[in-house]
């Protein structure tokens, strides 16, 4: 049994999910559901950091068993970037060597933001503000063994050392600026296409995934709608609620949700200084100049 060719490894809050769906339209791609099982870190970082993770090879490579007309079976676990040595050493133990690598780097600042208001969205764990967030990120995440890698906030945006690990060992990686993304996206799935070998197609780009910039009104809400809520969970298996619900799901949102606050300056500051040695490392190995970020 064969498992994947193409990996999206992050990073986190960077465009993945739509591209993940994008790539799917492809006739010679096969992209997973779940689209993140994250079995290369799994093992390794611990079994219950990351919910739904797997964490056993057949179950992994069984997500793959599918026809073999596709050139490309991929998935998009985005912790794989944060963690290099882990994820580089079990495709070499798992994995084809010619496997194709996807990395999408967002605006760390803007990524660290984005990426609080994700996990504060849906998990009940989280209750500090940012700037308390980011500054015991990871102690809070050595400490407790059951914090999820989505929240080690600051660690998610040093791209350099995450980078270049991937590009030093496999020679098939091709790396996407969310900005360039953002703003064209049919010219960035072209280049993608040209990095695969494979025919430039038309792709439907009009549906949006994972549109942040906002949060519940309140926990009783946000409790409730968490995946795992046994309410909705057992509401979900009723076909009319079901249907209801995906119908009306934009009116639920605007009734139930507010907008995220913005970034405080101080803040914003802060994080640019914190990144600045890393995006000139990463603009250096990147070729790249990108200290429009840290500005």
């Amino acid at each position: 049994m064969k498992g994947p060719n193409l990996l999206i490894i992050g990073a986190a809050k960077s465009g993945t999910t739509s591209l993940h769906h994008y790539l799917q339209q492809h006739p010679d791609i096969f992209m997973t559901t779940p689209k993140e099982p994250h079995f290369l870190i799994n093992n390794d970082i611990g079994k219950d950091r990351i919910p739904k993770g797997i964490v056993d090879k057949d179950e992994y490579f069984n997500l793959f068993d599918v026809i073999d007309s596709y050139k490309y079976k991929g998935e998009s676990s985005v912790m794989y970037l944060a963690y290099p040595e882990i994820t580089i050493k079990n495709i070499k133990k798992y994995l084809t060597p010619h496997v194709r690598i996807i990395i999408m780097l967002r605006n760390p600042v803007e990524r660290a933001f984005s990426g609080y208001h994700h996990v504060k969205r849906y998990n009940m764990m989280e209750d500090l503000t940012f700037e308390e967030a980011i500054k015991i990120s990871e102690d809070r995440y050595k400490n407790k063994h059951n914090i999820t890698p989505a929240s080690r906030y600051l660690h998610l945006g040093n791209y350099y050392k995450q980078v270049k690990p991937f590009l030093k060992q496999f020679t098939n990686t091709h790396v996407i600026i969310y900005d360039d993304y953002k703003r064209n996206v049919n010219k960035e799935l072209e280049k993608i296409f040209d990095f695969l070998n494979i025919k430039k197609i038309d792709i439907n780009t009009h549906n949006k995934y994972m549109v942040g910039g906002w949060n519940w009104k309140n926990n009783f809400i946000k409790k409730i709608m968490r995946k795992d809520f046994f309410i909705k969970r057992f509401l979900k298996n009723i076909f009319l609620v079901r249907y209801l619900f995906n119908k009306f799901k934009f009116i639920f949102i605007k009734l139930f949700t507010k907008p995220s606050p913005k970034m405080r300056i101080k803040t914003e500051r802060w994080l640019k200084d914190y990144y600045r040695k890393d995006v000139d490392q990463l603009s250096k190995l990147l070729n790249r100049n990108l200290n429009n970020w840290i500005k």
